[in-house]
């Protein structure tokens, strides 16, 4: 029995192995968009960051300094290549020099070292000021400081929530599912990702993984249940992944039954993988993220699709749930051509409805995706051009190269529109193109902005301007989603040249910014392949995934949102946009966004730190300065 499982786990990982490699991007991309924005996986940056600091005696992700373990280390030589001991030593030189001044330019600031109305309300957004008028304002109206700071830190707790329900948690199962059809097909579409809201499950779905991780944190307080219930529970997001219709309870229940008599098979499949984690240490997580971490989440889908046939085979209890068979065989040809017997007859509605362009406004709409025109003349254009890659998706489904999704058991007629509106091979209206950069700019700013005053309690308004909003965001997903749109049909290449662009821009946008205001608003000194501390691998890693994510699912959805709203309001909209875009930047230009919690936010969190814990004789007892 014993030689039989260890035979069944070496063709596992071959298979595993072979799914890897034959959609290695798309799969790379979906478990690094995991590692950096999900809630999976976090044990790659932990890697990085235990190494960086045993070998540097630094945390990379700040300018702290941890014990050191010796002058000498086997990193060393490489580290003086990438120029990192260098950057660490003026450091050190740079941080006694930035401690002795720290205190004479916060007292020069809060005295008011810049005088005038607008600077008055830069100072006021850039120091805090906005979190301290809005606990005033909710003071004046409860009366009491104590219910404004529940208010706030429930809200903050509901919005933590709601991103780690519905975006972070379900992301598990959305991962494996696609690694499902990786098992089976040749061909594996980046709109997939959103096969959830396609069926209409995404809710269902993040509740019974709520309820799963749950379940699974609570065992885990015993420590030892925390153990045998993480391979008890180890089919659940699986499950989940074929039917999101079936519930926490469910699911949970299945997986316990699938994994009885399996579990040790499962820790031993575990610790198969000792030796790709032991060199993910080494590489500072290198090796997990670019190949360990693939191969491991294939090794456990074989196990999943072994287990799924054996629960079935044995008429296992709960088994008839496990009912998406073709993300697990190809379907008869014949079943195919039948279901999918519309799809030659989708060539005559393009013969007859095909869309002649001007030879500029063909030449922007084919090389740059820009719309020059009106916007009943582009929706049958882009329905024109949805057919056709319906068309060209429909034959690979009947070839068997690609998953049908006609066939999927939850699959409604609605379900094609939303397919249709997620497609990133479309054209963009140029006031779309300039909402994009607003609404992208705006989120930047907010992730941001929210990262600091969940974390530290700080609001900081990042930037160079004074308004709600990061152009370096806006402009970053514009440019990835206009100058690289002709190489839309190949992720390959337009991620590395993503990263290529986005490299470019940020450096000279740093460069830029030094010599002409004499400062800098972003440094990566210390992390790990950085250029001049302008930008880093790590940096540059989550532009990357970002602007995928944004380009291929994001951007899609918000165009056919905004395709229901009266054009000449978006066009008011954006000019009003702009004006007050434009006039910020002018006014930034000659007075930028600086000072404390901006370009120098370290030395800000540090003295509202300080200033948070001690208590003011001004007030009873118990209570606390909030602000800086």
């Amino acid at each position: 029995m014993d030689q039989t499982r260890a035979e069944r786990r070496r063709t596992w990982k071959r298979n595993a192995r072979v799914v890897v490699k034959k959609h290695y991007v798309i799969l790379l991309l979906l478990v690094l968009l995991g590692i950096f924005y999900g809630g999976e996986f976090q044990y790659v940056k932990s890697q990085y960051n235990d190494t960086y600091k045993l070998f540097t005696g630094r945390d990379p992700q700040s300018s702290d300094v941890v014990p050191e373990i010796g002058s000498s280390s086997p990193f060393e030589f490489a580290f003086d290549l990438l120029g990192i001991n260098d950057e660490l030593q003026q450091e050190d030189q740079e941080k006694v020099a930035d401690n002795q001044s720290s205190s004479t330019q916060k007292a020069e600031k809060i005295r008011g070292g810049s005088r005038g109305i607008f600077s008055s309300v830069a100072n006021y957004f850039s120091s805090g000021g906005l979190t301290n008028a809005l606990l005033d304002a909710g003071v004046s109206v409860f009366h009491s400081k104590s219910i404004v700071v529940a208010i706030m830190i429930i809200a903050s707790f509901l919005l933590y929530i709601f991103i780690w329900l519905f975006l972070k948690n379900i992301y598990i199962a959305v991962l494996r599912r696609m690694f499902l059809e990786a098992r089976i097909y040749d061909k594996v579409l980046y709109s997939h990702v959103l096969h959830f809201i396609a069926v209409k499950r995404w809710k269902k779905a993040a509740l019974s993984m709520a309820r799963y991780t749950i379940c699974l944190g609570l065992w885990w307080l015993t420590i030892i249940g925390g153990i045998i219930k993480t391979y008890s529970y180890e089919m659940v997001p699986y499950i989940i992944a074929e039917n999101p219709d079936i519930s926490g309870k469910e699911a949970i229940s299945l997986s316990r039954r699938m994994m009885d008599g399996h579990k040790m098979e499962a820790f031993i499949l575990d610790i198969s993988f000792l030796i790709w984690d032991l060199l993910g240490y080494v590489s500072f997580g290198l090796v997990s993220g670019m190949w360990a971490v693939p191969y491991k989440t294939a090794a456990f889908s074989e196990m999943y699709a072994y287990l799924r046939e054996e629960a079935k085979s044995n008429g296992l209890e709960g088994a008839e749930r496990l009912n998406d068979d073709y993300l697990f065989r190809v379907a008869d040809r014949a079943l195919l051509e039948d279901t999918y017997v519309d799809t030659e007859a989708q060539k005559y509605y393009i013969d007859t409805h095909r869309v002649t362009l001007p030879p500029v406004r063909a030449f922007f709409a084919k090389n740059f995706g820009v719309w020059l025109g009106n916007t009943a003349e582009k929706a049958q254009y882009d329905e024109v051009d949805n057919r056709r890659q319906q068309i060209k998706d429909d034959r690979a489904v009947i070839r068997g190269e690609l998953y049908p999704q006609r066939l999927n058991p939850l699959w409604v007629e609605d379900s094609y529109h939303f397919i249709k509106n997620a497609r990133s091979i479309r054209t963009y209206t140029v006031v779309n193109i300039i909402l994009f950069f607003f609404i992208f700019s705006f989120v930047g700013w907010g992730w941001e902005v929210s990262l600091h005053l969940l974390k530290d309690g700080i609001f900081v308004n990042r930037g160079v301007m004074h308004g709600p909003w990061l152009p370096v965001y806006g402009s970053g997903v514009v440019m990835i989603l206009v100058v690289l749109f002709r190489w839309r049909r190949r992720p390959i290449e337009e991620a590395l040249l993503t990263i290529l662009l986005c490299g470019f821009v940020e450096y000279m946008t740093s460069y830029y910014l030094e010599i002409s205001k004499g400062m800098r608003w972003w440094d990566y000194t210390g992390y790990f392949l950085n250029l001049n501390g302008r930008i880093c691998g790590e940096g540059l890693t989550v532009f990357c995934i970002g602007g995928m994510a944004a380009v291929y699912l994001l951007v899609p959805l918000i165009d056919a949102s905004l395709s229901h709203i009266n054009p000449k309001f978006l066009a008011a909209l954006g000019i009003v946009l702009v004006l007050t875009f434009s006039a910020d930047m002018v006014y930034s230009h000659y007075v930028p966004n600086v000072g404390e919690g901006i370009t120098d936010y370290e030395a800000y969190k540090e003295s509202c730190i300080e200033l948070t814990i001690t208590e003011s004789p001004e007030l009873p007892s118990g209570d606390f300065y909030y602000s800086c």
